[in-house]
């Protein structure tokens, strides 16, 4: 008689997905449209907002710096009443880099403001403790006012 190996199944585990930085601008980017406006447009609250996205550009070796594109650039920019406001956006598990640092330094002593977040219900509680009107069209979760 020949004995026969019974395999056991590996357990399995579950786990929340985890959302691409590319995923969160994207919400993030729906967001600024719904308080504020279309990007590069003044809202009527008189808040001009973009993105800058440098994540894809390959194009010839040289030419970022060529061009004045710098390492560690924030991600969106949103100006109001003549000032500058920065915000990095971040997965979970993002940190930033040592050019974002410097970029960051360099933006908070030029007198910028400058914001690391991690999803839109951190931008909302950025875009208010910057006390930059918004339309109201989102709220801030109960859970995220009380953290």
């Amino acid at each position: 008689m020949t004995a026969v190996a019974i395999r056991t199944p590996a357990r399995f585990r579950l786990s929340a997905p985890v959302a691409s930085e590319h995923q969160q601008q994207r919400q993030i980017t729906d967001l600024m449209r719904l308080e504020f406006c279309r990007e590069g447009h003044l809202s009527p609250h008189g808040v001009c907002w973009f993105s800058i996205d440098m994540a894809h550009f390959a194009g010839v070796p040289g030419t970022r710096v060529a061009r004045g594109i710098c390492a560690g650039c924030p991600d969106t920019v949103l100006i109001w009443k003549g000032r500058v406001h920065w915000i990095e956006i971040k997965t979970d598990r993002g940190v930033l880099s040592d050019d974002q640092r410097a970029m960051c330094a360099a933006l908070v002593l030029s007198g910028s403001h400058y914001a690391v977040v991690r999803d839109a219900a951190e931008v909302l509680v950025t875009l208010d403790g910057w006390g930059i009107p918004r339309a109201g069209r989102t709220r801030i979760p109960r859970a995220e006012v009380a953290a």
